[in-house]
């Protein structure tokens, strides 16, 4: 048997603004706000890296060619030392310094990758740039590295004799490639709360961790109805009970 089915015409879909106008009218709206930022930004630059004393071009590049040593001695030598001395607290000092530095060169290079702004002086020929790189100037590495590594620092040792160098050899730094024509304000800043953070979070979820770590550890003592038993079972604690 042949069934014939009437389909029903559905009604028409009212037309919607299409995405290019809508990102034309985002663009539109923020666009004022942008050019304004970036106006201040090459503005700044341009007052720092223009006026610079020129005599101090070398002493700025032996600052930003530290940056990368100094960021990698500091974990290895933690880590090494707490091995031969059978340290455990300067082994986890390098430890997480060490993973500190890998979260912030993720993040940086991941920004970099993703925006890509070209370096200033590829935008602006007047800026004086004494090194040329071709990777995304945003944000800074080189500032994020060394705020990661004093952070760091001073979170691990709060003593003023190495705090105190240790940011002010992180705002040399950051400092550095401003005067050398390598990046703006705003990618300076940027490297800044990259670094920063990325140590301030692994410490915070090292402290986690531990504390969950010891907490386990006390409830499986609790259970031990014995303290003979315990001596058996851990003998390295049996002349501290």
């Amino acid at each position: 048997m042949l069934c014939l089915i009437r389909l029903k015409r559905l009604p028409a879909i009212p037309r919607r603004p299409g995405f290019s106008l809508l990102l034309g009218l985002f663009l539109s709206l923020t666009a004022p706000g942008l050019l304004h930022a970036q106006g201040i930004d090459i503005r700044l630059l341009r007052d720092i890296n223009l006026h610079r004393p020129r005599s101090l071009d070398q002493a700025f590049l032996d600052v930003t060619h530290s940056t990368v040593p100094v960021s990698l001695a500091l974990p290895i030598g933690y880590t090494g030392v707490g091995w031969l001395r059978h340290d455990s607290l300067a082994r986890a000092r390098g430890i997480r310094m060490g993973l500190a530095l890998a979260c912030t060169a993720v993040v940086t290079e991941g920004l970099k990758w993703a925006i890509h702004r070209p370096r200033p002086y590829m935008t602006y020929p007047d800026i004086e740039h004494l090194q040329n790189d071709s990777d995304g100037s945003f944000p800074s590495g080189h500032t994020s590295l060394a705020f990661c590594t004093a952070t760091s620092l001073a979170l691990q040792h709060a003593r003023w004799y190495v705090q105190i160098p240790a940011w002010t050899w992180a705002a040399a730094v950051a400092y550095s490639r401003l005067d050398l024509g390598m990046h703006y304000p705003s990618d300076v800043l940027a490297g800044m709360v990259v670094g920063a953070g990325s140590a301030w979070a692994g410490w915070k979820i090292q402290q986690w961790w531990l504390q969950h770590r010891c907490s386990t550890r006390s409830g499986r003592v609790a259970f031990q109805p014995d303290p003979f038993l315990s001596m058996v079972i851990r003998p390295e604690k049996a002349f501290s009970l």
